[in-house]
């Protein structure tokens, strides 16, 4: 075991025992002294007071941890956008400490004060990579050894929660995890979505059969007002027999692979920012802008009512009986049958649908849909405190590519304003697997420009078929995805075409014979393989 590999490890276990190890120098300030708790005509009491209950918290942690989550976005940004490849998450820890990782000591190039900096073996994007390749495994096997897999941040590693410790292992070995870059939980249960059959407080009937629990309110340009929900909820007809939304019909959904659906409400319902809390009182929705993993959030259930805990990571993936879902986001938070489809809100921030998970309340763990993904994916708007929040979409143009080793593309990264005025959006791509870098220019765009991802394949690149994912982020998160096929034209070679980038090693065919480049260039009409042995060499 390498040192800095020793170093990880005690980090990775001492975070989980709810204390940080500072690997090199924090911030002048510690996380503590450099957050102020926000003023409390903006912190609702009621919210508060859940806190207090479910996390343990006096008011003035609570609010501190307030404080620090609000901090924790800013820094999250700072932190991804400064340390690009060694870059290995920020989250809040069970002290409510700011933890930033990398795999590089950075305390000093980090424009920013009051966060712990650690360092670990794996960057996020490798953490990424690993998360694919279990489920890549799991498409191989064939089966549903395990439940659930997700990046844990704090454990630098993929997080496996299986029956039992051989399912797990024989995941991790198909996938070539390495023995430090997965941890295991041992849960008999299987995880099941959360859709009951009978009735109680904010829920609505599914074709006399079912009862799932009413997300947010939101808009649909065709389908008018309405509300998002948990795809799995949709049964029968989809009609909404009972309820919140009577009269009204299901029209958009996914399940399984994602968990969202939009429910058209039926005649006479009205919007409104309430998500019901349970003690006859509301807590009124004024944004959707995504939390940080360790953050405070509730939820909100027509079967258990009103809990809280915590965002324990997000790209979760998770196996039900139906099928596998991907890109979730893990809480503490519990739920039972009969919640399904219910609010999760940070402060006043919507965060996701309930989907799903083990136990029963109080204890227990859950999954939900992101928000920001469901109103993506449906076209809906959510609805805020200041009525229909402005909103955006982002596409790629063209939505996949195939580029052999040694190649590179562009492609085009367009925004469109969708309601309320146009707004400043930072952009970030990941996902790149190894060999391959990924670019954006410019950063930032004001929504209905473009952005251009630039997508360099090194002639070491292996083959294969990979997914880049851009993110922008503005009022609310939207995301676009780019299919990159490597080693897709046979063999790795390509036809010899002028205008091209070739990199070192790129192989082609010119006149039936095949050449291998030995210098990087941009071709020109004049300079084909066979005139050019500087350039190209037979292979």
């Amino acid at each position: 075991m390498s040192p800095r590999r020793s170093i990880a490890a005690v980090s990775a276990a001492v975070l989980t025992g709810g204390a940080a190890l500072i690997l090199s120098a924090p911030a002048t300030v510690n996380a503590q002294e450099s957050l102020s708790p926000p003023p409390a005509v903006d912190v609702d009491p009621a919210v508060l007071a859940a806190m207090e209950r479910d996390l343990g918290l006096t008011t003035e942690e609570a609010l501190d941890r307030l404080a620090a989550e609000d901090a924790a976005l800013e820094i999250e940004f700072l932190a991804a956008a400064s340390l690009g490849d060694e870059y290995a998450g920020t989250w809040i820890t069970d002290d409510g400490a700011i933890a930033v990782a990398a795999t590089v000591p950075f305390a000093s190039t980090l424009d920013a004060t009051g966060y712990e900096s650690l360092v670990v073996d794996y960057s996020l994007a490798e953490l990424e990579t690993f998360s694919a390749d279990v489920t890549a495994a799991l498409d191989r096997l064939d089966g549903d050894e395990i439940h659930s897999w997700y990046v844990d941040l704090p454990g630098n590693s993929i997080a496996i929660v299986a029956p039992d410790a051989a399912s797990a292992e024989k995941v991790a070995d198909e996938a070539g995890l390495a023995d430090g870059a997965w941890s295991l939980t041992v849960e008999a249960d299987q995880p099941v979505p959360y859709q009951g059959t009978i009735r109680g407080g904010d829920a609505y009937n599914i074709a006399g059969q079912s009862r799932c629990s009413v997300g947010f309110s939101a808009t649909h340009p065709t389908y008018g007002q309405g509300f998002v929900t948990a795809g799995h909820c949709r049964i029968g007809n989809g009609q909404i027999t009972g309820g919140t939304g009577a009269g009204g019909q299901f029209r958009l959904s996914q399940f399984p692979g994602e968990d969202w659906a939009y429910v058209q409400a039926g005649s006479g319902w009205q919007t409104s920012p309430n998500v019901n809390r349970y003690d006859g009182t509301n807590v009124q929705v004024a944004n959707g802008t995504e939390a940080a993993v360790g953050a405070s959030v509730c939820r909100s259930g027509s079967t258990t009512g009103w809990y809280c805990g915590v965002i324990q990571a997000k790209g979760v993936s998770i196996t039900y009986p139906e099928g596998t879902l991907t890109g979730m986001t893990r809480t503490s938070v519990c739920a039972q049958p009969g919640d399904s489809g219910g609010s999760y809100i940070s402060g006043n921030s919507a965060q996701g649908i309930t989907s799903g998970g083990a136990g029963n309340c109080p204890s227990g763990w859950t999954v939900y849909e992101p928000l920001n993904r469901a109103l993506q994916r449906t076209g809906a708007t959510l609805v805020t405190t200041g009525g229909t929040q402005p909103g955006f979409n982002m596409s790629v143009s063209p939505s996949s590519t195939n580029l052999n080793p040694g190649q590179s593309a562009t492609v085009t990264v367009s925004t469109q304003t969708t309601s309320g005025s146009a707004q400043t959006v930072n952009l970030s791509v990941s996902g790149a697997p190894s060999g391959v870098q990924a670019s954006l220019s410019p950063t930032q765009v004001t929504t209905g420009g473009t952005a251009t991802l630039t997508v360099n394949v090194a002639a070491s690149a292996a083959s294969g078929t990979h997914t880049i994912t851009v993110t922008a982020q503005g009022t609310v998160t939207r995301t676009a995805t780019l299919t990159l096929v490597i080693g897709g034209g046979g063999g790795g070679e390509t036809t010899w075409q002028t205008g091209t980038a070739y990199q070192v090693g790129a192989q082609v065919v010119y006149n039936g014979v095949q050449y291998r480049c030995t210098i990087a260039h941009t071709s020109q009409s004049t300079w084909t393989p066979d005139v050019t042995p500087a350039l190209w060499a037979r292979a």
